[in-house]
């Protein structure tokens, strides 16, 4: 054998030596990968089922007061983990020795302690302000009422139902909170005194998404 073929053996098995630690090298690569992705995986269920265990739980709309935003049997996801109530959202609560019912209630929060609200019913338009001294006139004329797309097509058809066990403008008590369902003329709520202003420590939580369809909130 002469000097140029022994140079291309060494050649050769110099090739296949590196060719060894590169295929070694790209199988630590992907095991690495598919570990890391598996401790993702796993970390994340683990941070999903301590938030479902502690700070969040599951609940399931009971009716049709809230039609159509959520409907009778959809389930939904709550929290009350640093909650602090506003307008606009939508809770669970559970009101003992209630003369409407003791199972939990979804509704809407339309005002919060302290403010006042006005309902014109022929217009299906709710007002809700701070300053209890207003006038119905000045409130009509000053205050921007509620932006609600979700009644606009009960507006289209009927007239909000009258029956109100309360005078408006109505102030709410601190502490309490004035809930509608979105459902307005087939909802029980803050309107009727068997429901009347929500204890805010009654709160089960704010819905924070629908599981089916899947819906933020």
């Amino acid at each position: 054998m002469n000097n140029n073929e022994e140079f291309e053996d060494i050649a050769e098995e110099e090739i296949e030596e590196e060719q060894k630690k590169e295929n070694k090298k790209e199988k630590r690569t992907v095991s690495r990968e598919i570990f890391d992705w598996a401790e993702v995986i796993v970390l994340s269920l683990s941070f999903v089922l301590i938030m479902f265990s502690y700070f969040a739980r599951q609940a399931m709309v009971d009716g049709n007061s809230m039609k159509e935003t959520f409907h009778d049997g959809e389930r939904i996801i709550i929290s009350d983990l640093f909650y602090e109530p506003k307008q606009g959202d939508v809770i669970v609560f559970q009101v003992p020795n209630s003369l409407l019912t003791t199972e939990p209630i979804i509704k809407r929060v339309i005002a919060v302690g302290g403010q006042t609200v006005y309902i014109d019913f022929d217009k299906w338009l709710v007002y809700v302000y701070d300053d209890s001294s207003l006038t119905v006139e000045q409130v009509v004329n000053t205050v921007k009422p509620l932006d609600e797309p979700y009644i606009e097509a009960m507006r289209e058809n009927a007239k909000m139902d009258y029956s109100s066990d309360l005078e408006y403008p109505y102030t709410v008590e601190e502490g309490k909170l004035f809930c509608m369902g979105d459902n307005r003329n087939g909802s029980t709520d803050s309107r009727s005194l068997l429901l009347k202003t929500v204890d805010e420590r009654y709160i089960l939580g704010k819905v924070i998404f629908r599981i089916h369809p899947f819906t933020w909130f």
